[in-house]
């Protein structure tokens, strides 16, 4: 008898740890998608996310870390709650072990309400943080304030602005959003954290927003607080696509920053969908359209690109022609606040290297290794790949399927692995959505997640040869690379 309750305390201890573990899992999952009931059901629906339901083993490692915060705090409450009460009322019915089991079973469906319910609160704390982050914006002055927005080509575009900015006007004029701190909360905090920049003040200073939205109305929260001067749209495309529900419901919420900006609209003309929605729909403010089209003796070599606008040539020294549209948005911009294009030409050669999109670090042994791990999108990694194509040796991808991408999730794979195809790349692919894909389109040359092939591949590259790293890749295989 003894032992059999022995076996029974090993089995609730061991389930308990367990259940620990899977709420911790939930709680950093919920977190990483910001809460946002949309997009833990675009994640759910994947193949990866679907098994991760019920799974007793989410993913190789010790223990979940979600970051601590006060939403979190509330959450693991309300989740308590939920325990305490599921124990409560059916425990005594079926028992600790049959109690346990279910307790651990149906962790998804406790956590998930009480994300829902802690999100009742955080809605009256948000309001009072935009009033807030809106009162300070209202009494502030001689503050150009710059929006930033796009499927696309949102941090580039940023940093080679601010870049201009801080060159011409100095550190303490520019104010930005930091990486892609983006979100309408992340930004008001931000304004109300720095209200002295935007104290009275003889000085002309710039606050340059970057906004990232999934859903309809998220920009325009934003522009209500912010009120922005200029605007800049760098282009649109399917991204996100299953959270916003259509592709007209991401270029209405995209086009958010071109009605709610006071003087003028920076927009590239290259992305159809952008053009599109500009064509269809009126603005107060002055629009500018930007187009390579407007550049002359554009170079696109790996490690830099070159152009000439306004009489003088830009170098810029980030490899991939892709870049060249975006440069042409912060060049636009800083004209208009007051940089001189000589001074441009002066100042834009010294960027310092991308540390989110498609950085270049080359090896000791002469092989190129291309990251583009920030927040990979369908034109980002399709211009990554022609990047890779202008190396003369061998090609590696190794790259992940690309999330919340609806109904157009498999034409756009089919069009990653096509242009994979073009170039003769050696494919490695770190998930199974879309593999089935991958194999038919790449055929000898897809590798799946044979990390075993990759590691012999890498051994016998040399001088020439390149490796593009795409989308953010488990650690297993970042720990390959460096």
């Amino acid at each position: 008898m003894e032992n059999v309750h022995f076996s029974i305390l090993i089995f609730l201890v061991f389930w308990g740890i367990l259940g620990l573990r899977t709420t911790a899992w939930w709680l950093q999952n919920w977190q990483i998608r910001e809460y946002r009931w949309y997009r833990m059901w675009a994640h759910i629906r994947t193949k990866d996310g679907l098994k991760n339901v019920f799974n007793l083993w989410f993913f190789r490692g010790i223990f979940p870390r979600p970051k601590i915060s006060g939403r979190l705090i509330l959450i693991g409450l309300i989740f308590l709650g939920f325990s305490y009460g599921l124990w409560y009322f059916v425990g005594p019915i079926i028992g600790v072990i049959f109690v346990f089991i279910l307790w651990e079973r149906t962790i998804f469906l406790w956590v998930g309400l009480s994300v829902f319910l802690s999100g009742i609160p955080v809605y009256f704390v948000k309001r009072r943080l935009y009033t807030k982050a809106h009162d300070i914006m209202k009494n502030s002055n001689n503050v150009v304030v710059i929006g930033i927005t796009g499927s696309f080509g949102k941090s580039s575009t940023k940093e080679i602005l601010v870049h201009l900015l801080r060159s011409k006007y100095g550190d303490n004029r520019v104010l930005f959003t930091p990486e892609n701190q983006n979100n309408e909360v992340a930004i008001a905090r931000l304004v109300i954290q720095k209200k002295n920049f935007f104290i009275q003040n003889d000085k002309k200073r710039f606050f340059v927003v970057e906004i990232g939205a999934y859903r309809e109305g998220e920009i325009k929260s934003v522009c209500d607080f912010v009120m922005p001067r200029f605007g800049i749209i760098t282009g649109i495309n399917a991204q996100h696509l299953s959270l916003f529900g259509s592709q007209d419901s991401i270029q209405r919420a995209k086009f958010e920053l071109a009605e709610n900006t006071r003087e003028k609209v920076f927009f590239n003309t290259e992305s159809p969908l952008l053009l599109e929605t500009f064509r269809k729909r009126k603005i107060s403010a002055i629009s500018f359209p930007i187009s390579q089209k407007n550049a002359k003796q554009i170079k696109a070599c790996t490690h830099h690109s070159e152009f000439k606008l306004y009489g003088q040539i830009m170098y810029l020294p980030w490899g991939g022609r892709f870049f060249i549209c975006n440069a042409m948005l912060g060049l636009a911009v800083a004209r208009d606040c007051g940089i001189k294009p000589k001074e441009m030409a002066e100042y834009i050669p010294k960027l310092p290297p991308l540390a989110r999109a498609l950085s270049i670090q080359k090896k000791s042994n002469g092989v190129v290794i291309l990251r583009d791990v920030y927040s990979a999108n369908p034109n980002g990694v399709i211009v990554a790949i022609k990047h890779l194509s202008l190396f003369s040796g061998k090609k590696i991808f190794v790259g992940m399927p690309l999330l919340e991408l609806g109904k157009d999730a498999e034409n756009i794979h089919e069009e990653i692995f096509q242009e994979l195809g073009k170039i003769d790349a050696k494919v490695f692919w770190m998930k199974d959505d879309f593999s089935d894909l991958g194999l038919k389109i790449c055929g000898e040359n897809y590798y799946g997640q044979n990390l075993e092939q990759l590691k012999k591949l890498i051994h016998e590259l040399k001088d020439g040869d390149a490796i593009l790293l795409e989308s953010k890749l488990p650690k297993k295989v970042e720990v390959i690379f460096f």
